[in-house]
């Protein structure tokens, strides 16, 4: 890690005359793409400059590149969407859903289980790459936000085929506010895909709640002309609940759990496949101590705001309990949130979970060995789960 001098942490931090080149290209490029070139508040030169001047140290710069200028055409598109479209700003976010927990816990079945219910609306993925009010679903194919989100998630799993076995991604279906947040590259997204000491160290300082406001700007504008129940999730919010209750205060927020010593190496494994990628001499035994630190940090901060009276917000989901008895589960969650479980709502999820079972897209193995770690180490950090 760097050290606690580091002008990145204060914020005094001058990018290289060769990494500012590589930014101003990005930015070029990214005008051309999104057709504006209002990039919005200049906040966002800071992270990126750290994130660049360390990624373009690692052996595959283009995946830092690519990622960046993606995350620059949607800051461009969502500031002239919200400039074409001031009427977002009136748009109320009345008790969302929120999923969040440790990554591997089960956030991404239960999400897409619940999205199955066309009652609420959420983040379709492709317009968090591409914000703008959701058009339409039968011109989502002519679209040219649509159609750039294709290219980018073909291109992704092109290079990593096997992402598709640990975490898909489809255009048309729902997505993490993660891919919203990080057009602030204010983010985990970032350091968790590879090794970024000098950025993560800033990054982990940051008070997270004026980009949980532009996400829920970013919400309404989606949302401009649809009065359904939002439903979000994101497992960072599992480290930013302070930030989540702050901007959505009457959010109900279900968090997933499940046996540390499973989350934790299936986790170092899905993030190996880009970190590899970068570098195909990570340390990813570093890597997994980061994440260890990272995410058993977040439970500390879930646990003392138990405590408080947000605590009645909260409604935890165990993993075994989830697969054991889905629909089950699903009911309590709308008791919790106060929603009315319908015959024809349950007789769909049934039909969705019947579509797709667990090892649908081939079985994600891992081992602890892999990452240098032992059960011993990850319940004395996150206890039994």
């Amino acid at each position: 890690m760097a050290e606690d001098n580091d002008p990145a942490a204060s914020g005094a931090f001058a990018a290289s005359p060769s990494t500012m080149a590589v930014i101003e290209h990005l930015k070029a490029s990214a005008v051309r793409r999104a057709g504006s070139d209002d990039f919005g508040p200049d906040d966002y030169m800071l992270p990126l400059s750290i994130i660049l001047e360390e990624g373009l140290t690692k052996p595959n710069q283009a995946f830092w590149k690519e990622g960046c200028e993606i995350a620059l055409v949607g800051r461009l598109v969502r500031e002239a969407e919200w400039k074409r479209n001031p009427g977002y700003k009136d748009r109320v976010i009345k008790a969302p859903l929120a999923i969040c927990g440790i990554p591997r816990t089960g956030t991404t079945v239960l999400h897409k289980l619940l999205s199955v219910d066309k009652r609420f609306q959420g983040l379709d993925h492709w317009l968090t790459a591409w914000p703008m009010p959701r058009p339409p679903r039968a011109t989502w194919a002519d679209q040219p936000g649509f159609k750039h989100a294709v290219a980018i998630i073909e291109k992704r799993f092109a290079g990593v085929p096997e992402m598709k076995i640990s975490h898909d991604i489809v255009a048309d279906e729902v997505d993490e506010c993660l891919e919203v947040l990080r057009l602030d590259f204010v983010s985990n997204r970032f350091p968790s895909m590879t090794s970024l000491p000098r950025f993560d160290q800033w990054f982990q300082k940051q008070d997270e709640t004026p980009y949980y406001r532009r996400l829920a700007d970013t919400i309404r504008l989606i949302g401009l002309h649809d009065d359904r129940r939002w439903l979000l999730k994101n497992p960072g919010h599992f480290v930013e609940l302070d930030s989540l209750f702050t901007v959505f205060p009457d959010a109900r927020v279900v968090i997933t759990h499940r046996d540390p010593v499973k989350t934790i190496p299936s986790l170092c494994s899905v993030l190996a496949q880009s970190h590899c990628v970068v570098d195909p001499n990570a340390d990813l035994r570093a890597m997994a101590k980061r994440e260890i630190g990272y995410w058993s940090n977040a439970k500390d901060r879930t646990d003392a705001i138990r405590k408080t009276a947000k605590g009645k917000q909260m409604f935890d989901v165990q993993h075994k309990d989830f697969h054991a008895d889905p629909i089950g589960t699903v009911k309590s969650i709308y008791g919790f949130a106060g929603i009315e479980m319908l015959p024809e709502v349950e007789t769909a999820m049934r039909d969705w979970l019947r579509d797709n079972p667990p090892d649908k897209r081939g079985e994600h193995k891992y081992t602890l060995e892999q990452y240098g770690l032992s059960a011993g180490e990850i319940r004395e950090k996150f206890g039994a789960g």
